[in-house]
């Protein structure tokens, strides 16, 4: 049996509820589960703030509550197509009504107590997980289960003890009598739990991770998995760090480590429960199921590097009691942390001088003024006498650097403090337990996000230098080396020392530890008794020995592709406008990608669709940025895009294609563009980014060759037999023309379907608008819902490939590590 948690943005939307259900069910086929849910995404925050608005006397909490209201409602009339069960919409109905009295008595009385607060914010998880069930029942029994009656708790509102002794006792009796009924899969609230007596309260913001420790623990789960909206635990913030990535092993002790010092994937004390059974915990994306995550667990894999993550603990304020009364005086330690203890202030830090002039803590801006408060009492006398100062400063952020790795690791902190210092960033504070497991520092808040991206290059990205190694020097690898040389002055001036180690073409090819001439980079070629063969080229590139190589693969060649593996084995990145990679069978496609995240190398492919034009680092940064992508549509073919920019139906259509390929538009056989394949590749690359599980095949492409004309070797004569369909073709834009409308071969991908046929536009739409060979792609998103985000231009050319080639060995030099 193991337990799921499922965090409010993975039960933000009744679609992302639907993926809940679709992952329950599919663990449920295996073995037992329990799930426990949180509140819908913002739904705590907004029960809070209309508890508060109430306790003003302020009017508007009802507002706030109509909009949960019509939020549930809408939610539940969207699982069930409207066809809600009776009993479900009295039991909301019920709770929405409860929920009403509650705020209603915070308004009469102008008062909302921790209590109070603790009841109001129970109604998120009480709502959400009753929804989640009725859905739920769709597929599979499933009962609701209200944790109240499981996890006792102290009366500490708002930041509840969980009594475990009791919890364990009712936990086990509880689910002893759900499970006695087969194949039921219960749906836990998270987050709250109940005094003995009853009373309702709160384990601590995020406390659903806790939750599901807690009774998985109870009920010795073989495994916790914590779903949530990231890939895993991530080596740093990557909002913050953009070179981040997901650590796919760590120990209890890191994952504790990671957690207590901010780490928001975790509550950080979820752990400690799961600890004690040595219960594994997974760190799971609901977005994005088929991600490894992160697997927590008493021993993890060899690791590399010292170091598994760099977190952040803001909203800090540092406190330092100073003074020489303190020195020598037995017992000033003790007197400091009881009064702080019994003001019920946590301290999160602690920096002790051996000198003991000093006492330094780090504590929540929440419990500042209780902690100013308790020690300006308790040491009252000595402060008066201006024998002992108390010094403060705010706005705090607390570094913690852990790894299991950093233990018996000489000049780790050296490392970190030369690069603090590098950058110009000062520390307030240090501390570094005995395990050598984790330094902590304190800096001013204004430089969380720069030291968090400084320590992340000095332990996990020691960049120096790239080196290239470009495989295809035609057109496009001439043109980019002709770029590099001409801005090679510019980046060094920036502090990036890019240098061309090696080229080779499909005869040899050339290596130089310390980077080829480029301005002779011909003649060392010539010169080269290297023959080339791209699995001799890795090994040889493995053996230099050199840190951050990258391939820049600007050959359309199946063989180069399937060396890529052997390339990224000998610790190259990969850049390339081709295609071939991106389209493999997805068996092949996902172990590549597997191999690339083991490996943790970057794969750039920004000129795989529309050359230089910036389409997939939009569609990423899109992504990335939270939006959803609801439709991608455009002209993909530059090819396509000049036939039908061109044809009118005056002139034969054969003909066009014919005056297209002896002006080299078209590929020396013609049926490749003309079947519509290179926009199904390109789609299933835009798909793929997407996270959609797709195959060429499931791209639908209309092919505007006959089916009689698509095989047997091409020859002039083709065009003579493909001017019998110039009718058909005519007739085509005649009908467009009638409607207002024009010819063009669209792209289009959806949640469900990617085609690419030949459509009718209408003259007001983007893609109407083009001309030339010009590409042009339209999102439309949540964000650029009514005017789609349009990207057009150049979309093939040497020249612009090359730059789109470029841009990407500009991103890599900004995701390496100096």
């Amino acid at each position: 049996m193991k337990v799921l948690k499922f965090g409010g943005s993975s039960v933000s939307t009744p679609e992302r509820i639907r993926d809940v259900t679709r992952i329950v069910r599919n663990a449920a086929q295996r073995e037992r589960v329990v799930v426990v849910v949180s509140a819908f995404q913002g739904v705590t925050n907004q029960l809070l703030e209309c508890a508060r608005l109430a306790a003003r006397g302020d009017a508007q909490y009802e507002r706030g509550f109509n909009g949960l209201v019509q939020r549930h409602h809408t939610t539940l009339a969207s699982l069930h197509r409207k066809h809600i069960p009776k009993s479900t919409q009295a039991h909301v109905k019920q709770l929405l009504h409860d929920l009403h009295d509650v705020l209603n008595g915070i308004y009469l009385l102008r008062e909302s107590p921790p209590r109070a607060l603790d009841l109001t914010a129970s109604f998120g998880e009480r709502l959400s997980a009753l929804i989640i069930t009725s859905y739920m029942k769709r597929f599979n029994r499933s009962d609701c289960v209200d944790s109240r009656e499981c996890i006792v708790t102290d009366d500490q509102f708002t930041q509840a003890a969980v009594l475990f002794d009791e919890t364990n006792e009712r936990t086990k009796k509880l689910f002893k009598k759900i499970f006695s009924r087969e194949k039921v899969i219960p749906i836990v609230t998270g987050f709250i739990g109940a005094t003995e007596d009853g009373r309702t309260t709160t384990i601590g913001r995020n406390g659903s991770d806790y939750s599901a420790a807690i009774i998985g623990a109870a009920l010795g789960a073989s495994a916790i998995e914590i779903w949530t909206d990231v890939d895993g635990v991530y080596s740093a913030d990557p909002r913050a760090v953009p070179s981040a990535f997901v650590v796919p092993r760590m120990t209890y002790e890191e994952a504790m480590e990671l957690s207590y010092f901010g780490a928001k994937v975790l509550h950080s004390a979820t752990i400690a429960p799961a600890v004690r059974e040595n219960i594994p915990v997974l760190i799971k994306n609901t977005m994005n199921p088929t991600a490894r995550g992160t697997l927590i667990s008493k021993s993890a894999a060899h690791w590399e590097g010292v170091a598994k993550g760099i977190t952040s603990v803001e909203n800090i304020t540092l406190l330092t009691l100073q003074g020489l009364s303190m020195v020598g005086v037995p017992g000033t330690a003790e007197r400091l942390f009881r009064t702080l203890a019994n003001h019920r202030v946590n301290v999160i830090l602690i920096s002790q001088a051996s000198s003991e002039h000093t006492i330094c803590f780090a504590i929540s801006n929440d419990n500042a003024v209780a902690a100013r408060k308790a020690i300006s009492n308790e040491f009252r006398h000595e402060l008066r006498a201006k024998l002992t100062t108390l010094d403060e400063r705010p706005e705090q952020t607390i570094i913690a650097i852990v790894g299991e790795g950093m233990k018996g690791t000489p000049g780790v902190a050296g490392k970190v403090f030369e690069a603090l210092g590098r950058n110009n960033i000062n520390i307030n504070a240090i501390a570094q337990g005995a395990s050598e497991r984790n330094i902590s520092f304190v800096i001013n808040s204004t430089q969380t996000v720069r030291t968090l991206n400084v320590v992340h290059q000095a332990f996990f990205e020691k960049r120096k230098r790239l080196s290239l190694v470009i495989v295809g020097i035609g057109n496009i690898g001439t043109a980019l080396l002709r770029q590099i040389q001409r801005q090679r002055p510019f980046l060094f001036n920036q502090g990036f020392d890019v240098r061309v180690l090696g080229v080779a073409n499909s005869q040899r090819f050339t290596l130089n530890s310390d980077g080829l001439n480029i301005e002779r980079w011909q003649h060392e070629l010539q010169q080269s008794q290297y023959r080339f063969d791209p699995i001799e080229l890795a090994e040889h590139v493995a053996r230099l020995e050199i840190t951050n190589v990258a391939l820049v693969d600007c050959t359309a060649s199946s063989d180069i592709v399937d060396a890529y593996p052997k390339f990224i084995e000998a610790n190259m990145h990969i850049v390339t406008p081709n295609k071939k990679a991106n389209v493999l069978p997805w068996k092949e496609y996902n172990e590549f990608k597997e191999l690339l995240r083991r490996r943790q190398k970057y794969f750039l492919y920004e000129a795989n669709v529309g050359a230089g034009l910036p389409i997939i680092s939009t569609l990423h940064d899109l992504i990335a940025s939270g939006d959803t992508i609801v439709k991608i549509e455009g002209i993909l073919s530059g090819t396509l895009s000049y036939l039908f920019n061109n044809y009118d139906g005056s002139t034969a259509f054969s003909g066009l294609v014919r005056s297209a390929r002896v002006r080299g538009y078209t590929e020396p056989d013609p049926r490749d563009d003309l079947s519509g394949q290179d926009v199904a590749r390109k789609l299933l690359i835009l798909a793929r980014q997407l996270g959609k599980r797709m195959d060429l095949v499931d791209i639908h492409a209309e092919n505007l060759v006959p089916p009689s004309l698509r095989k047997g070797k091409f020859s002039n004569m083709f065009f003579k037999k493909y001017s019998k369909y110039d009718r058909a073709m005519k007739q085509r834009i005649k009908a467009a023309r009638s409607k207002g409308t024009v010819l063009r071969y669209v792209g289009t991908l959806t949640d469900r379907t990617a085609t690419a046929r030949l459509q009718e536009v209408p003259m007001n739409h983007p893609l109407a608008s083009i001309q030339g060979s010009d590409n042009i792609i339209a999102f439309t998103t949540h964000r650029y819902a009514h005017t789609p985000l349009v990207v057009q231009g150049p979309g093939a050319g040497a020249d612009v490939t090359a730059m789109g080639v470029f841009s990407d060995i500009l991103k890599l030099l900004h995701y390496l590590p100096f």
